[in-house]
């Protein structure tokens, strides 16, 4: 590793191979349609958060199980290719890795989504060492790998470190993981889906109660809500030229953890996910727009923000 920023992050997390398939329109049944490209890179939020933060500067060290087929090893190279410290991540023989395919519908600029798991098992919790949060700064998590996840969240705590939760989709162990993270960012149906409150205010209130510092919820190109001394905070996206989407939960996620290790607050946090994941959105797939520091600097300094209209209607009916 060789961060240029000063920061040390600990990533736990799920990777991906992704297939990517931008098309002008879909072809219908038993025909087919040829396409200018097929995008093949990796993918899956945790490790593509990696990424992100060590394009941003970070010294990352990565924690997920990669596999020896033909996807494994491209997605080793690709990760070691951008800093990221693998070797808290073991290489499992004989295993089919996590793939998805993606369709993107470039006149609609939507995303029809397949994907397998492959058959790489959970990590034990004996791989979150208590020696692994030795000199870092951030532990980050996307509630995949939830024994480990879960161990290292607790002994971070007890190291008075941020412990940084991508709350994507509810899955075993998401309660438990809540409870021992200081900020956790939800995607717009974690909330509500966890704590029962449709209302985004409701459920992120609701979220906050079951422990974290800091909670948020996000709403793509509409913006993120926050829950500031519980008072909505709302955050507006930038506009940017947007080629594809993959992918900008992640960068929105990486993008506040870096900014929270540096010790910011928490609105300038929201704003950096906001800057890394619209840059994130000018080209395809999950990594290849993925932004340096200067230009996150950049667009903060001088982006055009989108307006929050829409978001503003979707929290007024939530108790405020």
């Amino acid at each position: 590793m060789g961060g240029i920023a000063g920061i040390r992050i600990l990533v736990v997390g799920y990777n991906a191979f992704d297939v990517i398939v931008p098309a002008g329109k879909f072809p219908a049944p038993d025909e087919k349609a040829e396409v200018a490209r097929v995008i093949t890179c990796g993918g899956g939020p945790g490790a593509t958060a990696a990424v992100a933060l060590a394009r941003l500067g970070a010294e990352v060290k990565l924690i997920t199980p990669l596999t020896d087929d033909v996807p494994g090893r491209l997605q080793r190279d690709e990760l070691l290719a951008a800093g990221v410290d693998l070797t808290g991540s073991p290489t499992i023989a004989g295993r089919d890795s996590p793939k998805a395919v993606i369709l993107v519908d470039e006149g609609r600029g939507t995303r029809t989504i397949f994907w397998s798991r492959g058959d790489v098992p959970q990590l034990e919790s004996g791989y979150g060492a208590p020696g692994l949060l030795d000199h870092i700064d951030l532990l980050y998590t996307d509630g995949h790998e939830a024994e480990v996840s879960l161990r290292l969240a607790r002994l971070a705590r007890e190291r008075d470190l941020p412990v940084v939760m991508d709350a994507g989709s509810v899955r075993t162990g998401s309660a438990e993981l809540v409870a021992c993270c200081t900020d956790v960012v939800s995607s717009r149906g974690f909330a509500p889906a966890l704590t029962g409150h449709a209302a985004p205010l409701d459920a992120l209130r609701a979220l906050r109660d079951m422990g974290p510092e800091r909670v948020a919820m996000t709403f793509g190109s509409e913006g993120v809500l926050g829950l500031e001394n519980d008072r909505p905070l709302l955050v507006a996206s930038f506009t940017v030229p947007v080629k594809d989407t993959t992918g900008a939960g992640d960068a929105f996620h990486a993008g506040y953890a870096f900014a929270l290790a540096k010790g910011l607050e928490f609105g300038s946090c929201l704003e950096w996910g906001s800057a890394v994941a619209g840059l994130k959105c000018r080209d395809w797939g999950g990594r290849l727009g993925l932004p340096d520091l200067q230009e996150v600097q950049s667009l903060l300094a001088n982006g055009k923000r989108n307006s929050l209209d829409g978001l503003g209607a979707r929290v007024a009916d939530s108790r405020i």
